[in-house]
């Protein structure tokens, strides 16, 4: 009889686990993947889970203005700190403490700062699109369910992603049955744009937060102390009212009282401080990436001062992302073209190439390392395009002894077109990224290399390296 009951409640086990891994693949596939920025939830929280564990030194929580303000490359290049952005659309201070039980599942962090923009926030519920958005991609665990009932008002809208999603089907794609590439930009979202905004800050009398806000507050101060981690509150600049600044007072009496840091970026002397401008550093609403860069620059020589962060280098994950906002000047004190090329090698960049005038004989393959297969050897004088981005496996190459012009569309809003002639066949080299020449009066002998970034299709950098050394390892920049 026990033998039989064993048997039964094995199998019943086995039933029931293999019920819970269907369910987590038919959700992972009906969810929708919000991979793209700027509004990319998908990406910013599955990226978190691939962090490797106890790694990182800071992690920011919050809402938009959370992954909009702090930089993770800027605490990376200024003070080598290792830093992540799990921050959700709008997140309330109740989704801001689930969020950091989860972090505590994987990481020991020796800071985590919390934006406190949703202090404010008044509603024992937010939107179900809000909820989904910061609870679709977090995997199923009881602190997944905790944070469910706490956020939905309808408790079956959060639970049970299929009953959400179900009516997906007519729309699958390859793409919802693939791991998307995530946490290259460590939660952050980069703005390009600028829209003016002026910030004022009254002096008006303190105002009790919100019930549940408070509630909250208090929750994530505790947790804090509980397991021993620096909580730093931060407000993030932006256009605020006068319900808003009451509420800033009364979290810095809260801060002071329980001996939390609390830095205000909306107090007019910081921001005069760190050369904060909101003519040019906000886009709609949010900081954009110059004013993102003032403020995360504050921020970590701030935090490596008072928690003396070991310094980290050389990280190749840190390094890629670095480059992202400094390429310009990395890229530019390279001169030897192997160094540059292998330095281009490891980036998330397009490489765009046009060969004019003439190519030494002996070159053999210098965009070998690039994925180009081509092989130059004894085509002195040949017209050559080639368009590359290593790390999205993506190759357009062409040669040949008459004159060559390809179009490209790698990316949305992205066109680049390349022109090549050799020296007895026009003898030109030109390259328009979006319709612009970027070449125009600057194309020399040998190859002539834009480096364009996907995310901001910003040209990084304008070079031309002479091809007539037979030594490769001498070819250097005009």
């Amino acid at each position: 009889m026990k033998k039989r009951f064993i048997n039964r409640f094995i199998r019943l086990t086995i039933l029931v686990a293999l019920f819970v891994m269907l369910f987590q693949l038919f959700s992972s596939i009906f969810t929708p993947k919000r991979i793209d920025l700027p509004w990319n939830s998908t990406a910013r929280i599955k990226g978190f889970y691939e962090i490797e564990n106890n790694s990182l030194d800071v992690v920011f929580l919050g809402s938009s203005h959370a992954f909009c303000t702090f930089n993770p490359a800027v605490f990376y290049k200024e003070n080598g700190i290792r830093s992540y952005v799990f921050g959700s659309e709008e997140q309330p201070l109740w989704l801001s403490y689930h969020y950091f039980k989860e972090v505590l599942k994987h990481q020991k962090p020796k800071v985590v700062v919390l934006e406190a923009f949703f202090i404010s926030e008044s509603k024992e519920f937010k939107r179900d699109g809000v909820n989904k958005l910061a609870l679709d991609d977090i995997p199923l665990s009881y602190n997944k369910y905790e944070s469910q009932q706490v956020a939905f008002e309808d408790n079956l809208e959060g639970l049970n992603p299929l009953y959400n999603y179900h009516d997906r089907w007519k729309d699958l794609s390859e793409a919802d049955f693939e791991e998307p590439q995530v946490g290259e930009l460590k939660g952050y979202t980069p703005l390009y744009k600028v829209t003016p905004k002026e910030i004022k800050f009254f002096e008006y009398e303190k105002k009790n937060l919100p019930g549940k806000s408070r509630l909250y507050l208090d929750k994530i101060i505790q947790l804090a102390k509980d397991n021993d981690i620096e909580l730093v509150l931060a407000y993030a600049p932006y256009t605020i009212n006068k319900l808003h600044n009451q509420h800033i007072n009364q979290l810095a009496k809260i801060a002071s009282n329980d001996d939390v840091a609390f830095i205000n970026y909306v107090d007019s002397t910081l921001l005069k401080e760190i050369n904060f401008n909101s003519a040019k550093d906000f886009e709609n609403g949010h900081t954009n990436v110059h004013g993102a860069t003032k403020v995360s620059t504050h921020l970590s020589n701030y935090l490596s001062l008072k928690y003396q962060f070991p310094v980290h280098t050389n990280l190749e994950d840190y390094e890629r992302l670095t480059f992202k906002y400094y390429g310009k000047d990395s890229l530019k004190e390279i001169n030897n073209f192997q160094d540059y090329i292998n330095f281009l090698s490891k980036l998330d960049v397009y490489v765009a190439v046009t060969a004019m005038d003439a190519i030494d004989k002996e070159a053999l393959k210098p965009f070998e390392i690039l994925g180009s297969i081509i092989n130059f050897k004894d085509k002195y004088r040949t017209s050559y395009i080639g368009l590359f981005n290593k790390h999205r496996s993506f190759v357009e190459e062409s040669i040949d002894s008459l004159p060559l012009s390809i179009l490209s569309y790698p990316e949305n809003h992205l066109t680049i077109k390349m022109e090549s002639a050799s020296f007895k066949k026009g003898n030109h080299s030109r390259i328009y990224v979006n319709q612009k020449n970027h070449l125009d009066g600057k194309s020399k002998r040998g190859f002539n290399i834009i480096v364009i970034d996907p995310t901001s299709k910003e040209v990084l950098d304008v070079a031309s390296f002479d091809t007539m050394k037979k030594d490769i390892k001498k070819w250097t920049r005009y």
